[in-house]
């Protein structure tokens, strides 16, 4: 396809470079655990909606760069509006689709986090195109820290979802209609960056996965764009985050939506709610109503990180304007991922979050 073909000489150099860094951080023994992975039992898919769901959820988008994260709700089910009329697969189409592969198998899934990356946008004969840009999506997370070194405690699967058309709607004008087998479409809620996806359309693909804690949605598409569905609830997973598969600056979205759900960070923007922050002590590890001096006297938080050189630059302290409220919260760094995409670093009391949180994954919890 003409897109194809144009991405694939802007992207060839960025997949090698995100490949090789991925390489230094898998072990011989893991990727052979990988490659000789049993095939996972297949399961019936169905397209009912679980329990529990609302007819909308809330999601986060980003800029490519700057503090310009934005949240809106959106519809769980794609409008009909926003997609092109589904046609049904043929039945050399219909034996692909739904097919499950083990990018990386480290362990049983109830001791493991499992990410399945799910590809949409992708006809049969792209299903060697979808697999690539998987690879390269895996190589982008894994090349931030600390992801890369806890790599041992994740199963990474791919579902290969065959959509009737190339790419996806709204690319690259927000006319543009396709047939696609999840419903992928830019301009939601009329922002072109937001790319949703038909939620219950993701869960039929990742139900064929031998388990699903984290969604990855990845789209046919050169076009910078993504969403973070968090918090969800009704679903057998913990969020879903989309983006592009050919645009380089997309990759940092899953780097940070999936911190959300592994590390239950919390977003470190000021902007979003009116007003000073009045509520009690978030639960979140890496905001917090106390300022420096208050935080080191009750010896919480981030206390033992106060003062020190942090990665995300600078020293680790505390900088007003986090979770969506200019005052009243405080951040650990000027900025970092879970802030915008300026840096590719968490600070240190994201670190710690995330790091916690695989070990959560990986005691069964």
């Amino acid at each position: 396809m003409p897109r194809r073909v144009r991405a694939a000489a802007r992207t060839r150099i960025r997949r090698f470079t995100a490949l090789a860094a991925a390489t230094a951080v898998l072990s011989a023994a893991a990727v052979t655990a990988s490659a000789h992975a049993e095939p996972p039992s297949p399961q019936t898919r169905g397209t009912a909606r679980p329990a529990h769901v609302a007819d909308s959820q809330t999601v986060e988008s980003f800029r490519p760069s700057g503090p310009t994260g934005h949240r809106t709700g959106v519809p769980t089910a794609t409008p009909e509006d926003a997609v092109a009329p589904h046609t049904a697969l043929g039945a050399e189409e219909s034996a692909a689709d739904g097919r499950v592969s083990a990018l990386r198998r480290t362990g049983p899934s109830a001791e493991r986090l499992d990410l399945v990356l799910v590809g949409d946008g992708y006809t049969a004969d792209q299903l060697a195109d979808f697999h690539a840009d998987a690879e390269a999506q895996w190589a982008e997370v894994t090349a931030v820290e600390p992801y890369g070194s806890n790599t041992d405690k994740m199963n990474v699967w791919t579902v290969d979802a065959v959509s009737n058309e190339s790419g996806v709607s709204g690319d690259p004008s927000q006319d543009v209609r396709r047939d696609t087998a999840l419903g992928s479409y830019f301009w939601c809620d009329g922002l072109e960056r937001l790319l949703c996806a038909d939620l219950d359309k993701v869960n039929t693909y990742a139900a064929q996965a031998p388990a699903a804690d984290i969604v990855m949605v990845v789209a046919n598409s050169a076009k910078y764009g993504g969403a973070g569905y968090n918090r969800l609830t009704g679903y057998p997973f913990d969020g879903v985050s989309t983006l592009s598969s050919d645009n380089s600056a997309s990759g940092l979205i899953a780097v940070h939506e999936m911190a959300h759900s592994i590390g239950r960070l919390a977003d470190e923007y000021g902007y979003g709610e009116s007003g000073t922050y009045q509520g009690p002590e978030p639960e979140d590890v890496n905001i917090s109503t106390y300022s420096a001096q208050e935080m080191a006297q009750r010896q919480t938080k981030w206390h033992t990180w106060l003062g020190k050189d942090d990665p995300a630059g600078g020293q680790t302290g505390t900088f007003e304007g986090a979770g969506y409220y200019e005052k009243g919260l405080y951040r650990p760094t000027e900025t970092s991922l879970m802030r915008d995409f300026s840096v590719r670093e968490f600070n240190n009391p994201s670190r710690q979050g995330l790091i916690d949180g695989f070990a959560r994954y990986t005691n069964g919890g």
